[in-house]
């Protein structure tokens, strides 16, 4: 509805962005310079960022920016309620069979990593998102998986990501050995009013438009009621493009939002 009344040629939006469109802030390359040093240092590196503020779209761009020559990227988001979960998830990415059981599993992931280093020349880089809710078993599992050859080096780079959670878990005492492992953590901020105004009249354009659809006074209401979360900014500018093809107002104001406001919170 919202494509036709205002001549877009896709929901400015929607979740499903192209790599090419996405909008890049100073917090968004700060993070891609840090993950690419990470790459030579390896380890573990922690993201962490609310609730809704793009860190599975970060890390989604910067797997796409690797060569999949040299890197073999897993992604998993999966729950894990067993180290059998745990390995089983890593190896049906990579497309191994896993065992029944944890501790063969473990051993044929070990090999198949090891494989693809000296052998395919690939580096993997295994990226574990909402990471707060992995069981303290998991970690541990993590830690023994960074341990090869007397410590000299990991089989694997591993990127944990979850919201602040993640952090207090990994301060706990039980978890100080994969704690000494981190190599670089990243916290993903909200944008500033500046970049929540940039990031809608990016996604805006990106669409089609071409000209002010949403006042200034609003756009900053936005950023109130968003923090600057890109994901609630989503929510709430696609509920006020309804709520003006409903209205029949081609731009949105200060009118227009309060009445469309129950359509977010």
């Amino acid at each position: 509805m919202i494509n036709a009344y205002f001549g877009f040629m896709h929901n400015p939006f929607s979740r499903n962005v192209k790599i090419e469109n996405l909008f890049r802030w100073n917090n968004f390359e700060n993070l891609a310079r840090r993950l690419q040093h990470f790459l030579t240092e390896g380890g573990i590196f922690i993201l962490t960022g609310n609730i809704g503020s793009g860190k599975t779209t970060a890390l989604r761009a910067f797997s796409a920016s690797l060569s999949p020559n040299s890197y073999r990227v897993v992604y998993s988001n999966d729950m894990m309620d067993s180290k059998k979960d745990f390995y089983a998830s890593i190896l049906n990415h990579l497309g191994v069979v896993p065992s029944h059981f944890a501790g063969d599993s473990r051993r044929a992931l070990r090999k198949h990593l090891e494989e693809m280093t000296r052998v395919k020349k690939q580096k993997p880089l295994v990226m574990l998102d909402e990471a707060q809710n992995l069981p303290g078993f998991i970690l541990e599992e993590l830690r023994l998986l960074l341990n090869s050859e007397y410590d000299s080096r990991s089989l694997a780079h591993f990127i944990l990501s979850g919201h602040k959670m993640l952090q207090e878990r990994l301060s706990l005492h039980e978890n100080e050995a994969l704690r000494q492992r981190i190599t670089l953590k990243f916290h993903l901020h909200g944008f500033s009013l500046e970049e929540t105004c940039a990031y809608i009249n990016h996604r805006l354009l990106s669409a089609g438009s071409t000209a002010q659809i949403i006042s200034d006074s609003v756009l900053a209401k936005i950023h109130e009621e968003s923090q600057g979360i890109p994901r609630m900014i989503n929510k709430i500018c696609y509920a006020l493009l309804l709520a003006a093809c409903a209205s029949e107002k081609k731009i949105i104001d200060d009118i227009l939002f309060e009445q469309a406001k129950n359509e977010w919170h």
